[in-house]
């Protein structure tokens, strides 16, 4: 009765209302990750196909619109629709920068506010920034592979010692009936699984922070 009553009590909090709320929150969270992560990864094309119209004779604001395909297109629509409302070309794309918190879009917002207010919109600008979000691009390409590997050792490191715990429960012996059968047992259990997982979390953050 007890273990059905957990189980009830269990169900009913990953069902509920705010269960669900915060599932919602999250997955709304990682899609909006990815579609940056998208646009910072597409943000080189970009700026290639701004310099292309501008060489053609194009204003800033119709390169701009021009270039913009797949993951451009939602950002330039919102962008657009705040300078026919009197907002500067430059300080909107510098508010659509500062959402996006990455350096591809900074670097952007630097050259739209060079060729608006400075040196004018010279293809050049927008071919240096094309060429060196290409080569973040490159690095970061080989940051997520390395960071792969530290990860899978993460997970190796972290199961080496449910393994060896494992082999001695079926095993048996002195070493089993301590882990089981007494409270010094249950309180290295615990207080195994508890470092583990700060290990483990900890290592996930450092790999992480590597990737910023």
């Amino acid at each position: 009765m007890l273990k059905l009553s957990v189980l009830l009590a269990c169900v009913g909090a990953v069902t509920s209302p705010a269960a669900r709320r915060w599932l919602g929150v999250r997955r709304d969270r990682r899609r909006e990750r990815m579609a940056i992560a998208a646009r910072s990864a597409h943000l080189g094309d970009y700026c290639a196909g701004v310099s292309r119209r501008l060489s053609g004779g194009d204003t800033m604001l119709q390169a701009l619109r021009s270039a913009a395909d797949g993951p451009m297109s939602a950002p330039l629509e919102q962008i657009s629709a705040e300078h026919e409302r009197g907002v500067t070309l430059s300080r909107a794309v510098q508010r659509w920068a500062a959402s996006e918190q990455t350096s591809e879009a900074a670097l952007l917002s630097t050259a739209v506010t060079l060729a608006s207010e400075r040196v004018g919109a010279q293809p050049q600008l927008f071919d240096h920034v094309a060429v060196a979000v290409r080569a973040r691009a490159d690095m970061a390409a080989e940051a997520r592979v390395h960071a792969a590997q530290a990860r899978a050792s993460v997970w190796v490191v972290a199961a080496l010692p449910w393994v060896i715990a494992l082999a001695l429960l079926a095993e048996g012996g002195a070493a089993a009936r301590v882990l089981t059968s007494t409270p010094l047992g249950w309180f290295c259990v615990g207080a195994a699984l508890a470092l583990e997982l700060a290990g483990v979390s900890w290592m996930r953050a450092a790999v992480t922070r590597a990737l910023r």
